[in-house]
């Protein structure tokens, strides 16, 4: 093959194949500098026993069990147990005693605070925009008043937003029915006949459908399914398809939450397809933290309480659901997850390279089933005072508990045994050395640089809290 003024010559015995493989190498560069949208949706309050795809046998997620039937289905991925430490830690890929977010009774947060996510804290909104992606985020935000802090969530990258509003002159308006929201920029008060689930799902596709040319990052995180139970405007035939008799009347309005949530979901997904944009797409969908402990999830015979603000497995383990048709394959996945692992996970697929240090692994061969270190052990903070330490089979507090956790069943998995101290020796000592460490990790400041921890999810090996 020859090159003459800018043409392509191919010798008559060099036969079809060549020109085909010669083509292909003009295009390759051009294909594989696309970059896949990302939709990320997180429901409030949503444990993984909530959905039949993780066994609930009353609620009905008929969208989310195609979703995970369809895609990778995580059976051990885990949140912090409370709203605002996961949002910091999902946006910023730090652990929670890291962001200074460990939901404290005297909360940073306080709407008579002055307090905010700050914003030297980079989050994956930034990371996306400053690759090229139009980003945008609707639903709840829970990390900083608007009223004394206008330039949020615009600040941490987000070029479109619609958040409601938790409080606004010290009132706290409703998050279902005539929401308040934060939207790009004004205050908007909506009627009564607005259903702010509803509302915010139509933002995000308005935005998609505006943006679909690409890229994209879209941030959905859910009002559904907190409190107050407030029976949504749909999908009750559906909710009620498997109630027992038995079940009570806050399970009831729970239920219908969660299969009205499933139903938003499916609108989402349903707007890929109508665009078709579905194979260009990474949807994940995942929760916050676990279940409200008001709430008793069933899973066959087994019968679950929520673990909100629980440092146990009802507390801090939630769904985790990667969908994207014709690059991630179907099927379950045993390794652990974190929500501090998205920011670097979803950063490697899209093929950004980070700029700076974050807590969290790049995990993403675990949604390809390709090779790649996986994370054996994570750690967690809440309440300023509340810390342990994890792998695969123990777990260890920092008051001295220690527990086995077999996931032979979801029964033995939630029925945490406590394990005499004088067992297993090794292996408590080995934790007792990381958690020691990750204990000492102290809150930033602008001023601080976060030091390489190391691999294989021990972030602990460096972990000292050094100031420039």
């Amino acid at each position: 093959m020859k090159i003459q003024k800018g043409r392509i010559i191919i010798p008559k015995t060099a036969g079809l194949f060549a020109l085909w493989f010669s083509f292909l190498g003009l295009i390759a560069p051009e294909l594989s500098a696309q970059k896949p949208n990302i939709l990320l949706i997180m429901a409030d309050d949503l444990g993984a026993e909530n959905l039949a795809c993780y066994g609930n046998t009353v609620h009905q997620t008929p969208v989310l069990d195609r979703m995970a039937a369809e895609g990778a289905r995580f059976e051990n991925a885990f949140s912090t147990p409370v709203c605002t430490p996961t949002r910091a830690m999902i946006l910023t890929g730090l652990y929670p005693n890291r962001t200074g977010f460990l939901e404290r009774l005297d909360s940073p947060l306080d709407p008579e605070k002055t307090n905010r996510l700050p914003v030297h804290l980079k989050t994956f909104g930034q990371v996306f925009k400053e690759a090229g992606y139009a980003t945008a985020i609707a639903g709840k935000w829970h990390l900083g008043d608007f009223q004394r802090h206008p330039d949020q969530p615009k600040s941490h990258g987000f070029d479109e937003y619609c958040l409601w509003v938790q409080y606004w002159d010290g009132a706290r308006p409703s998050r279902y029915f005539g929401p308040h929201n934060w939207e790009n920029g004004q205050y908007v008060v909506h009627s009564d006949d607005v259903y702010g689930p509803d509302y915010y799902a139509d933002f995000i596709i308005d935005f998609i459908e505006r943006n679909k040319d690409g890229p994209f990052l879209a941030y959905f995180p859910m009002n559904l399914i907190h409190g107050p139970l407030v029976p949504p405007p749909g999908l009750k035939a559906l909710a009620e398809t498997a109630f027992p008799d038995d079940l009570k009347k806050n399970e009831r309005i729970s239920a219908h939450m969660v299969t009205y949530m499933d139903g938003i979901v499916g609108r989402l997904l349903g707007t890929l397809e109508r665009l078709n944009l579905a194979e260009e797409t990474l949807v994940i969908f995942t929760g916050d933290n676990g279940t409200s402990p008001g709430l008793t999830n069933q899973l066959g015979s087994f019968h679950l309480r929520g673990g909100k603000r629980t440092m146990n497995e009802a507390g801090t383990r939630v769904p985790f659901i990667a969908r994207w048709p014709g690059k991630v394959p179907s099927g379950k996945r045993e390794s652990f997850f974190t929500l501090m692992d998205v920011l670097p996970t979803i950063a490697s697929i899209a093929k950004i390279p980070l700029q700076h240090k974050v807590d969290g692994m790049d995990l993403s061969h675990n949604f390809f089933n390709t090779d790649g270190e996986d994370r054996t052990m994570f750690a967690m903070a809440f309440e300023g005072d509340v810390y342990f330490v994890r792998d695969h089979r123990f777990r260890l507090h920092e008051d001295g508990r220690f527990y086995e956790i077999p996931v032979s069943s979801n029964k033995s998995r939630y029925n945490m045994e406590i394990l005499d101290p004088s067992l297993h020796a090794e292996n408590r000592q080995r934790l007792q050395k990381h958690l020691d460490a990750f204990m000492k990790i102290q809150q930033t400041d602008p001023s601080y640089t976060i030091i390489p921890f190391g691999t294989n999810g021990d972030i602990f090996k460096n972990a000292q809290d050094k100031r420039q």
